[in-house]
């Protein structure tokens, strides 16, 4: 990490209620904090807990309409549900990222103004606290918890987001993007090594990939142990997204081959008690503790349960049900790390893909190859790396012309 007498520096991380985004974000921020740094968060009631939990201050917003994303029913933005895929970007867009850009501009500055920072890290949905950020004149990283995507949102939302910023005296956009080009760093949490081989080059200036945001295995073998029947790793997300029928399928798929299950719930949903055997169903449990002999994931490809299994070297069936997952499953395709079978698929498609899955060895050698890859990127912290710079007493490292962060070996 950067060693220029900037020890002890002030973050402000703000967030909001999105299920995967807060766990990198959180792991950025605790190393920073074992750096010396202090961390606090702004962000919505329900990340609370999981901040304060971690060592975190938390602040609350108080303008921003509250939001949690394991109430179902009370969720303004039910992509789960049948509908025009058109119709809910929209809902997206107005409820999660434009519509309340004034509120969180507001939210941002108030926060500011009561408790001073040297440099503020603003989750890229949030694009009234680029804003609120611009407005402040504070060096601003923006964390980009998905696989990058040049180009943004698309214009629907730019009046919205032109009112906000006339409201704290700035000028208008011509386009949504514009804000993520002014800021010093974008820093994209996931690695080079993951991603399309078309994006990763010609990228903006202010634009780094600082690698998984995940602790380092403390495992030093990527091979399951072949003591027992294969052993699956089930996750489908800590959110609710209607995953109730495909994670039944998938536990009956594995009812009928020879492995051990395992499946992870999380809060949103509950399978009950009835399911094969061979498998065991938890609400949650620790990676660590089973990533090391698992043999196959099947996910419905989140960015940080793929992430997860990549760096333990394990291969993935995807079965992406919207949202950022399409793109993380077409990765997984692209680099030849697992299959992927829509979420609609039955309980003999998915047997016989766990089966192929398990039988091709060309899958595991790639997920091993870029384990260690992921790895390397890991120790290597490049997240604090930028961060630090980014908050640098000397502006010239600040700069986004790309030498800070080529100094730093980006």
């Amino acid at each position: 990490p950067a060693d220029d007498g900037n020890a002890g520096m002030r973050y402000l991380f703000v967030t909001f209620d999105g299920g995967g985004n807060l766990p990198p974000e959180l792991a950025l921020a605790r190393r920073l904090s074992s750096r010396g740094h202090s961390v606090r968060f702004l962000g919505h009631r329900s990340q609370r807990a999981a901040v304060e939990e971690s060592g975190f201050a938390f602040s609350q917003f108080e303008h921003t309409p509250d939001y949690d994303s394991t109430w179902s029913d009370a969720s303004p933005v039910k992509d789960w549900e049948p509908g025009d895929p058109g119709e809910i970007y929209a809902l997206l867009l107005e409820h999660l990222v434009f519509g309340r850009a004034a509120q969180v501009a507001r939210d941002v500055a108030d926060e500011l103004e009561r408790h001073p920072v040297d440099a503020l890290a603003v989750d890229f949905f949030l694009v009234g606290a680029l804003a609120a950020a611009e407005r402040s004149a504070m060096p601003t990283a923006v964390l980009w918890h998905t696989g990058y995507i040049p180009g943004g949102w698309g214009n629907a939302g730019l009046p919205v987001l032109n009112a906000a910023r006339q409201a704290i005296g700035l000028d208008p956009l011509d386009d949504t993007y514009e804000q993520y080009n002014r800021v010093e760093r974008v820093l994209v949490m996931t690695s080079r090594e993951f991603d399309f081989a078309i994006t990763t080059h010609d990228l903006p200036p202010n634009v780094r990939h600082i690698g998984p945001q995940l602790s380092l295995p403390t495992t030093t073998h990527l091979d399951p142990s072949n003591d027992s029947p294969p052993l699956i790793v089930v996750g489908f997300s800590t959110t609710y997204q209607a995953q109730e029928g495909v994670l039944r399928r998938v536990v009956d798929a594995l009812g009928l081959l020879p492995v051990r299950g395992l499946v992870t719930t999380g809060p949103a949903v509950s399978l009950g008690p009835d399911v094969p055997s061979n498998v065991q169903v938890s609400a949650w449990i620790a990676h660590a503790d089973v990533m090391p002999d698992a043999a196959l994931v099947v996910t419905h490809a989140g960015l940080g349960t793929v992430m997860t299994a990549l760096v333990y070297g394990v291969p993935l069936i995807c079965m992406p049900m919207g949202r950022d997952q399409d793109g993380n499953a077409a990765r997984v395709d692209y680099k030849r790390l697992g299959l992927v079978l829509p979420h609609t698929a039955g309980v003999a498609e998915i047997a016989d893909a766990i089966t192929s899955a398990l039988a091709d060895s060309d899958l595991r050698t790639n997920a091993r190859r870029l384990a260690h890859a992921l790895r390397d990127e890991i120790a290597t912290d490049q997240g604090v790396t930028e961060m630090e710079l980014l908050a640098a007493r000397d502006p010239d490292l600040r700069s986004t012309d790309g030498q800070g962060a080529l100094a730093s070996g980006s």
